[in-house]
């Protein structure tokens, strides 16, 4: 309904910067018909001054796209240039045309609005549901068939209950501001605006205009806080357990690293001296058996070596059982 409203332009040349003035809500596609440019060597869409950066699209081609913004030339003298998709940020004055250069081109030119939400009576229930975030501010351009009258801001209905009201053009109260935009002789735009949102900020708004008919249009904000992506834990997860069983963890490699290292060196310490002290003890008895003597009797010698008492492993190991005075001795059987 808004973008139909630019043909009337050039009818009324003096009435023309009511008509431009276009309203959309942030995330829609938006276009608008540029007419009656002949087929120039270049077609520019542009933004304010049309310099620099601020130049979108210049192309010889019918058609070209640059990012979100893109133009389209028909034979019918009509430029048809797009935003897609919109931001509050795209707010501003455009030019779209087309002529030998950007200076000598002929342009038309109009001004884009864009709010969280751009609502009249037909706007569904799905439309006048915005959403923001703590600490931002929202904006709803309310759609009336008449202009006139006191406009309100209110939340909930407008019963004595106005957060700002004007009987002018504009007015404010503390984070609450209207603004009202006349786009014909018998209709208006009201753009209501909430700063510095908090989550009490949630519920119930209204934005009303006075006359010889009271309209208004009721939307629902909600303030909830962006949700933060949850960040993954690479020591620990966590497997997917069954409503009966408890959830099991899973523990990385690298965790019982220490255990066994530890476990191992307590092994090596109890091992290694049980070794040093049974070779010890077998070297300590060795024995020669002679058998077969001449006269038939059986002779066995049976010879007894310590440990050597200097053995620096062995006084490590078993300092109090060192004895400088051990004997040594040659047992033989009787024969």
């Amino acid at each position: 309904m808004i973008a139909q409203l630019t043909l009337f332009c050039f009818f009324s040349l003096s009435s023309c910067w009511l008509i431009l003035l276009q309203f959309r809500a942030a995330g829609e596609n938006f276009s608008f018909l540029c007419l009656h440019h002949l087929p120039e060597t270049w077609k520019i869409f542009c933004r304010d001054d049309c310099e620099g950066e601020n130049v979108l699209i210049k192309t010889q081609a019918d058609s070209a796209q640059r990012g979100r913004f893109s133009s389209e030339y028909r034979s019918s003298q009509i430029l048809v240039v797009s935003i897609s998709p919109l931001t509050k940020s795209d707010s501003g004055t455009y030019r779209c045309g087309t002529g030998a250069s950007v200076s000598a081109a002929s342009f038309t030119e109009f001004e884009l609005r864009v709010t969280d939400a751009v609502l009249d009576r037909r706007s569904g229930p799905q439309q006048k549901r915005v959403s923001a975030e703590p600490g931002s501010s929202v904006t709803v351009a309310c759609w009336f068939a008449l202009s006139g009258g006191t406009k309100y801001f209110c939340r909930g209905d407008c019963g004595g209950n106005a957060l700002v009201q004007t009987a002018g053009e504009s007015a404010h109260s503390g984070r609450y501001s209207i603004q009202h935009e006349r786009k014909l002789s018998a209709e208006g735009v009201l753009l209501v605006t909430i700063t510095e949102l908090t989550q009490s900020d949630s519920g119930r708004y209204r934005c009303q205009q006075d006359g010889p008919n009271t309209a208004f249009t009721d939307f629902d904000i909600t303030v909830t806080p962006a949700v933060q992506p949850s960040t993954s834990r690479p020591e620990t997860t966590q497997t997917s357990a069954s409503p009966h069983q408890p959830a099991q963890i899973q523990v990385p490699l690298s965790h019982h690293v220490p255990v066994v290292v530890g476990v191992t060196l307590a092994a090596m310490m109890v091992l290694i001296p049980a070794t040093l002290l049974v070779s010890c003890m077998r070297r300590s008895l060795r024995g020669l058996r002679t058998r077969g003597g001449l006269d038939g009797s059986v002779t066995e010698t049976l010879t007894h070596e310590s440990c050597d008492p200097e053995d620096p492993t062995y006084q490590s190991l078993h300092p109090s059982s060192r004895d400088q005075n051990q004997i040594y001795s040659e047992l033989t059987r009787p024969k």
